[in-house]
């Protein structure tokens, strides 16, 4: 089958071909030593895929870091396109990201992937595979299996890697890591992550097929995803992210977001056991919604043991209980974690200003919180590809594959409400689930097969 991409033809046999013949020459190419030592060059040469809404913001994020350049940038739509032609006229732009792929891989050090979640694991692969260091909006992947074979491939090829979580690099989130780290409400007892938030549905799609717009390639826009028909408004260009097979929910939209700070703050926890007490998917389309998801999880030097998170969205809310350690249910942040200590309470609020706030029995109390100050997220791995970093960037994905995992098996539980689901993490497996075993791997559509997933 030919794709035609901005007046030039293009097969997947040619992108297959230019993939394998990467790998027999001795691919992952690194242009420059990454571990230690400087670049020989400091320019950092990347390719965008996306180019409007999110990927418009990396692009603009990504540019602000000194001596970096947008070589070229894929975009399914070529109508979302204008504003980003007119920004960058010595970029070029492509409709198929295969296309870009096969065309620029001489030309670029980096990629950043800022599609719909069910692409994100099909483009980093592939350009990972031409030894393209990876950025990757979060959720890192839509499954499970996705993420841990991402995660595997980045780090035996040596690639550098960062997780757009930003608000991470922010220093709300480094001051709360520090405070827990530091032990400032003791040892953490639970934890409950919150955001108001309702991507998803709970009546069917509407029974009608619509058009294609002419600026749109629908066959690439579903690429590996389930095979459909287009309906207006309900998938591209933003409400994917509440349709099971394009996109994750509001747990996968927000949680690699307000998960962050308490777990990288207490090392990493393994989840054990995910129980969804919320709404099941009223249908084969869609995530619920207003979910609550309940996780046992393994202890770590910074916790009293196992202990128990709870997340919540949409209408969904801490009981009274949590409002009391905080003085109120008007004290619980919108979007956000109460974290209840041994020694206290902390409210880590999704933002990308302020610190956190503590509290002793429901009153608030003066303790100074462990003070980071912010960094840059774009700018921290174009560092570390330079070689010139003393930190690996924070949502690394040795740290933000295991992170994001613990958000997909949340998502998982939510299609299963009301059964505990037993969680093997060693071996990316429920030891009690067959049906929540079928989701943690699911086959790509027909022809759209990527190598190595």
């Amino acid at each position: 089958m030919l794709y035609t991409i901005m007046g030039m033809d293009t097969s997947r046999r040619a992108f297959t071909k230019s993939i394998a013949g990467a790998a027999a020459i001795g691919f992952p190419y690194i242009g420059w030593k990454t571990t230690g030592g400087a670049a020989p060059s400091n320019h950092v040469r990347f390719a965008n895929f996306g180019a409007a809404g999110r990927a418009g913001a990396n692009i603009n994020e990504m540019l602000a870091v000194p001596n970096t350049s947008l070589v070229a940038a894929a975009e399914i739509d070529t109508a979302r396109l204008k504003k980003s032609q007119e920004a960058r006229p010595d970029t070029r732009f492509y409709q198929d990201w295969r296309e870009l792929l096969d065309k620029e891989a001489d030309n670029i050090d980096a990629v950043i992937v800022a599609t719909p979640d069910h692409m994100h694991a099909p483009i980093a692969m592939s350009a990972m595979q031409l030894g393209k260091h990876a950025y990757c909006e979060k959720p890192l992947t839509r499954t499970l299996d996705e993420c841990r074979t991402l995660q595997t491939y980045a780090a035996e090829k040596g690639l550098i890697t960062q997780m757009g979580n930003q608000v991470g690099s922010a220093m709300s989130n480094r001051s709360a890591v520090q405070s827990l780290r530091d032990g400032l409400i003791g040892k953490v007892k639970e934890v409950h992550s919150m955001v108001p938030k309702s991507w998803g549905a709970m009546k069917p799609l509407p029974d009608r097929t619509d058009p294609v717009p002419d600026t749109l390639d629908w066959d690439g826009w579903l690429g590996v995803g389930r095979q459909r028909d287009y309906i207006s408004g309900e998938f591209h260009p933003g409400q994917w992210r509440k349709r099971l097979d394009y996109g994750t929910g509001t747990l996968g939209d927000m949680g690699c977001h307000i998960y962050h700070p308490w777990f990288l703050g207490l090392d990493q926890p393994v989840p054990l056991a995910i129980t969804s007490h919320g709404p099941g998917p009223v249908d084969t389309d869609s995530w619920p919604l207003n979910g609550r998801v309940v996780y046992h999880m393994q202890g770590t030097e910074y916790t009293d043991g196992d202990f128990e998170f709870t997340w919540y969205d949409g209408q969904a809310r801490p009981d009274e209980r949590i409002a009391k350690a905080v003085g109120g249910a008007d004290k619980i942040p919108p979007a956000g974690s109460v974290i209840i200590g041994t020694e206290g309470t902390m409210v880590i609020f999704h933002s990308f200003d302020g610190v956190p706030l503590f509290y002793h029995e429901g009153e608030r109390v003066r303790i100074r919180p462990s003070v980071v100050p912010s960094v840059s997220h774009h700018g921290e791995w174009v560092a570390n590809i330079r070689g010139d970093a003393e930190d690996k960037p924070v949502s690394h994905w040795d740290y933000a594959g295991p992170m994001t995992e613990a958000v997909l098996l949340g998502c998982i539980a939510q299609r299963l409400p009301g059964k505990m689901l037993n969680w093997d993490a060693k071996n990316l497996r429920f030891s009690n689930s067959d049906a929540a075993n079928e989701l943690v791997k699911e086959e790509y559509r027909s022809g759209w097969e990527i190598e190595g997933l």
